[in-house]
């Protein structure tokens, strides 16, 4: 596992050192974002864990942002290029467009600080009952991988609520 030290640069990119960006106030497991009480409580929920039930439940993972709107990405105030162009696909239900320029808009929002929030969220519902212990833990150890399945469809499910095409976890529908 490689370490960051507090005066270099971060990892992410962003040119700041590591003290100032992602590895500020908390302590990180490995060079990608989770912090360690996170990831930790996770890795001993999943210890405990036979194969077959962490497969069942991870296989639910795509669908957790269906569940609540606190497991959806916030998008930005103002409509990208790439975000315009989805919403266009999905309005005109062409889901080969859709899946072409989806992974521009995960990259233009993809952030530390957004993984993160959606982790802690993903634990209130956890939390709240809603859903599993085992899916809650491994929805945070997913979003820590650079390629998240979770992250990915967060992001799609609310550019799919924004396109009207489809309903919120409460039922509204954006028009």
């Amino acid at each position: 596992m490689a370490k960051v030290g507090r005066n270099d640069p971060c990892p992410c990119g962003s040119t700041k050192k590591a003290k100032r960006c992602c590895y500020g106030p908390t302590r990180i497991i490995d060079v990608r974002i989770m912090p360690l009480d996170i990831t930790e409580e996770a890795f001993n929920v999943l210890r405990g864990t036979d194969l077959v039930e962490m497969r069942a439940e991870f296989d639910q993972l795509a669908d957790l942002p269906e569940t609540d709107l606190s497991v959806q990405v916030p998008l930005p105030r103002i409509v990208t290029a790439a975000l315009d162009e989805a919403i266009g696909a999905l309005q005109d239900r062409d889901l080969d467009a859709f899946d072409r320029v989806l992974p521009q808009v995960v990259a233009s929002v993809d952030t530390v600080e957004r993984r993160i929030d959606l982790a802690r969220n993903v634990l209130v519902l956890r939390d709240q009952g809603l859903i599993s212990p085992v899916l809650a833990a491994l929805a945070v150890v997913e979003l820590d991988r650079e390629e998240s399945i979770l992250f990915t469809s967060s992001v799609a499910e609310s550019i799919s609520v924004l396109a009207g095409d489809r309903a919120t976890p409460n039922g509204l529908l954006v028009a």
